[in-house]
């Protein structure tokens, strides 16, 4: 009977030994790390495999005036969530539709493309971390609509715990930029005396936009030879200051106009000239080729450039 109860209480010691292995406490410098994509083997076997979860978002104006240049911003996030890991290598494609992208920058990624679509790659996102992209996209000058999207993992490189929110995309109503549009139309001779006679050339500035012009610079170039002898006659919305430039290879006067021309408003220059002798001209001789242009130089934003210009054709009578 002894013998039995001693080896019950050797039972019934090793018990105790084993319940105290299985309570420890082990502390938790000396844990593994296993919440991260490849834990190491003492974490053994994980029956639910951690994954990252990409999303895209783009944000920006809803509506903007054409033209110009408008900020809009990409965000790329790896949101927490159930058995949630860190992503490596992200790369993420922001293209436009409709408007020029200028390349973004981030520190730490790497971005290259054209200038409807860019790729940025090389990032990482930890579990809730993202990366926000500032973009900037050149707007047309005239009415539409702008989209700007960004795709995150364009290549389906990363498994991920949901592969259908990786897309986002906003769009922007772009409206025409209100612009003046500098209209030139001329009379003048179809015959006229050369050396002996005056002609009469009618140069009528329109503004048929919907913004002021200025400046409103024009000029009137011949085919002529030799020595102009020019009187410019100016009336309308604004005044002109014309001048006669030394001799070069064609006669020409310029006209600089003094004030802005307003949308509707009209301006005129007669131009009073003696052509020279039929066969001083440069072209074919006894005819006589001038040529009027409103802002010749290019120097206003137009809603049309086709209709600055109209020329004469006249023949030089002997």
């Amino acid at each position: 009977m002894s013998h039995v109860r001693r080896v019950l209480a050797v039972v019934a010691a090793l018990a105790l030994v084993l319940v105290g292995l299985v309570v420890t406490t082990v502390p938790a410098s000396a844990r593994p790390n296993c919440d991260v994509p490849d834990p190491p083997p003492i974490c053994g076997v994980d029956p639910v495999e951690k994954l990252p979860d990409l999303t895209a978002t783009v944000n920006g104006p809803a509506s903007a005036v054409g033209g110009g240049v408008a900020a809009y911003t990409v965000r790329v996030a790896n949101p927490t969530g159930t058995n949630a890991a860190a992503a490596r290598g992200v790369a993420v494609r922001i293209a436009t539709a409709g408007a020029t992208l200028l390349t973004p920058a981030l520190s730490g990624w790497t971005c290259a493309g054209s200038g409807a679509s860019t790729t940025c790659s090389g990032g990482s996102l930890p579990v809730g971390g993202g990366a926000t992209f500032a973009v900037s996209v050149q707007l047309p000058a005239v009415s539409g609509a702008v989209t700007v999207s960004a795709t995150a993992d364009p290549g389906n490189a990363i498994a991920e715990r949901s592969e259908t929110n990786n897309s986002g995309s906003l769009s922007t109503t772009v409206t025409a930029p209100a612009l003046p549009d500098l209209q030139l139309t001329m009379t003048g001779p179809t015959a006229v005396r050369g050396v002996y006679a005056n002609g009469v050339w009618t140069m009528t500035i329109t503004n048929r936009g919907s913004a002021p012009a200025s400046p409103v610079n024009v000029r009137w170039l011949t085919n002529w030879g030799g020595t102009v002898n020019a009187n410019a006659v100016k009336t309308g919305a604004i005044g002109f200051t014309c001048t006669v430039p030394p001799e070069y290879v064609q006669q020409m006067v310029y006209c600089y106009g003094t004030a802005a021309l307003q949308p509707g408003a009209s301006a005129t220059i007669a131009i009073t000239a003696v052509p020279p002798a039929p066969g001083n001209v440069y072209g074919t001789a006894g005819q006589s080729i001038v040529t009027g242009t409103v802002d010749y130089g290019q120097q206003v934003a137009e809603s049309d450039e086709s209709n600055n210009a109209a020329t004469v054709n006249s023949t030089i009578q002997p």
